[in-house]
């Protein structure tokens, strides 16, 4: 993208960023909601578009990557379940993440699935997955997939999200500026 996309345009809200749109969007259906930084130059130039009460916090080793980020999330959080999102999906639908908050179990990652692709950048991850997090990140691993090899997981498939999103929109990850172009027409 050639620079940060939490701080893109919203498509058709041009007033709103990917960050602020997505915090907003999370706190109307969570009771806590955490944005993970990189680092704290990326944590400060995110606070000015982020509602309260959003707590920001860094990544517990910056510049790791996703895995280290979901960990360090994780390890923040006071509920046992956590609804984790990228910051470059603008049109998450209130309804898909009711519905896999609906899907929760102690032990087991709520995983979507869309044309069989575990969708690890929009699932529900309980606190409980910490240990094999611990242990990828010892391995060297960075992505969030390899996590997958190690946990319990709840496929959720894709028939059943397109019952509460049909288009499934809440999956679209804006990662060009043509793309950013496509959906801001």
């Amino acid at each position: 993208m050639g620079r940060d996309k939490a701080l893109l345009p919203l498509p058709g809200a041009q007033t709103m960023t990917f960050v602020s749109h997505l915090a907003t969007l999370l706190s109307s259906v969570c009771r806590e909601v955490i944005l993970v930084a990189r680092d704290q130059p990326q944590a400060d130039l995110y606070l000015p578009h982020l509602p309260s009460p959003i707590r920001v916090i860094t990544d517990l080793t910056p510049h790791v990557g996703p895995l280290m980020g979901l960990y360090s999330g994780l390890r923040a959080m006071t509920t046992p379940q956590a609804v984790v999102t990228a910051v470059d999906m603008p049109f998450v639908q209130p309804a898909l993440l009711t519905f896999l908050l609906s899907q929760a179990q102690p032990d087991k990652v709520v995983m979507p699935m869309v044309d069989d692709v575990p969708q690890v950048l929009l699932a529900l991850y309980p606190q409980s997955v910490l240990p094999w997090i611990e242990q990828r990140l010892r391995e060297g691993r960075r992505d969030p997939r390899s996590l997958l090899a190690l946990v319990p997981v709840l496929p959720i498939k894709e028939a059943q999200l397109r019952t509460v999103d049909p288009q499934l929109r809440s999956f679209v990850n804006v990662n060009t500026p043509e793309e950013l172009s496509f959906y801001s027409s």
